[in-house]
């Protein structure tokens, strides 16, 4: 990480040379004209001769007798022909550099000057971006939503740029659903940008009220005389400067304001729940589950739905009295959180069920379902935890034909909630039966008294 930091700090030594200009300054009686000048790295100046015997002296103060210590030296032969070239220097050094006319007196009547050599800036927001070993996440997302050329073209761009270490800080799951969704993807990085004015450090104050691209507001609280926050992420580097705007590099990613986001929006939006999606929608609960709430939705993946013995799927869309009942079984009417799941927990369903948890402190069960991202939280109506396996019901399910057992598959061992294998007449009040083909039965144990 340090290694990553540092990386940016070197940035504006490393940046592509664009075209110099060359500049020009003429020396006539006691004077340089102009006397002060600002340039870019790469850039030339050209002394001309405007009238009397004139050099160009970048070495030793002629005053003082000391050297000027500039970033490089450098000295010319004196000329007194009119319209003459006195001397070209090209500056490749950053840094400011004084100098004198060293011709008799001329120095001692005034005849000095200072040039001001700036690292030369990158050519736009999107090349500092691109160039960083910190923002590859970052780079990677402006291409996918295809803002590089935006960010690359002419515009007065102030960038708060999330690090990789910012973006590695989002819910995984949640950040595939983003990167799977253009519209919300360019929502979220046009909202790191404000495009109106370049913003330096110098212009930040607290309580400052900046609009983005995406039409939303990021505030800016002062947390000390040079140090901000932009509303909760701190700003670690300021004033990256490129010819296009200026980077400040935040240690979080800046998430904009998605109003009446649902859980059932959320799983439209996943990439890994489309079997789900439409089963809720075959299922009418599309609606139910963009209500009001809070839900609590166990969410299985596709890769759980094509864990099912074959045929299962397709009956259960066939018959939807069933389907709702297993889809209402994996919501709770609640909000729970991952930290709030202990070990034992029974969960009422919307179907009047109970589901039970199982937390070692490092992984979390429902039922025979392990927890493989907890806490997606960007509902307004509540939370979703994916997880890898379809739960079944309660009910033993041979009279829905939700298996499909036959007698060719053989019967392997039982599991009870917390997945430890025991009888298969054991006196837990639920049983995981396991066969053969990798089909399950979770059935209520009728031998209990």
């Amino acid at each position: 990480e340090m290694k990553h930091l540092y990386s940016l700090f070197i940035l504006l030594f490393l940046y592509a040379q664009t075209s110099a200009t060359i500049h020009e300054i003429t020396a006539q009686n006691f004077s340089y004209t102009p006397e002060n000048i600002t340039i870019n790295v790469g850039d030339t100046i050209i002394w001309i001769n405007n009238g009397g015997n004139h050099n160009v002296n970048g070495n030793t103060n002629t005053i003082t007798e000391q050297p000027f210590n500039n970033p490089e030296s450098f000295f010319s032969n004196p000329t007194n022909v009119v319209g003459a070239t006195i001397y070209t220097h090209v500056f490749n050094i950053a840094g400011e550099y004084n100098y004198d006319c060293s011709i008799g007196l001329h120095a001692q009547n005034g005849m000095i000057g200072t040039i001001n050599v700036l690292p030369q800036l990158p050519a736009s927001v999107f090349e500092i971006i691109e160039q960083s070993d910190a923002h590859d996440t970052l780079e990677f997302a402006i291409l996918e939503a295809g803002l590089d050329e935006a960010l690359s073209g002419d515009g007065t761009f102030t960038v708060f740029a999330p690090t990789d270490d910012a973006f590695a800080q989002i819910n995984s799951a949640y950040f595939q659903t983003i990167l799977g969704n253009d519209q919300l993807l360019t929502s979220v990085l046009t909202h790191h940008v404000h495009a109106e004015d370049v913003l330096l450090s110098t212009d930040l104050f607290d309580n400052q009220m900046i609009t983005t691209l995406n039409n939303s507001n990021l505030t800016i609280t002062q947390v000390n005389d040079s140090t901000f926050k932009v509303d909760d992420a701190m700003i670690i580097i300021t004033d990256l400067e490129a010819q296009n705007g200026v980077v400040h590099v935040i240690d979080m990613v800046l998430t904009p304001p998605i109003p009446e986001t649902t859980v059932f929006d959320l799983i439209e939006l996943s990439d890994i729940h489309t079997t789900l999606e439409t089963a809720i929608n075959e299922a009418g609960l599309a609606e139910t589950l963009s209500g009001d709430g809070p839900f609590t939705v166990f969410a299985p993946t596709d890769e759980a739905f094509n864990n099912l013995p074959e045929g299962t799927l397709d009956n259960l869309l066939d018959d939807i009295p069933t389907l709702t009942q297993l889809l209402t079984h994996h919501v709770h009417g609640g909000e729970l959180l991952s930290e709030n799941i202990s070990d034992g927990l029974e969960i009422s369903t919307l179907n009047n069920d109970n589901l039970t948890a199982s937390n070692d402190g490092t992984t979390i069960m429902i039922d025979g379902a392990t927890v493989i991202t907890a806490d997606i939280t960007q509902a307004v109506n509540g939370v979703i935890h994916v997880i890898n396996a379809v739960l079944t019901l309660e009910e033993e399910p041979t009279s829905i034909e939700m298996l499909n057992l036959t007698e060719n598959h053989s019967y392997l061992y039982t599991l009870n909630l917390l997945g430890e294998k025991v009888d298969r007449n054991s006196d837990e009040k639920i049983l995981i039966d396991i066969f053969s083909n990798g089909k399950i039965i979770k059935r209520l144990n009728t031998n209990i008294k």
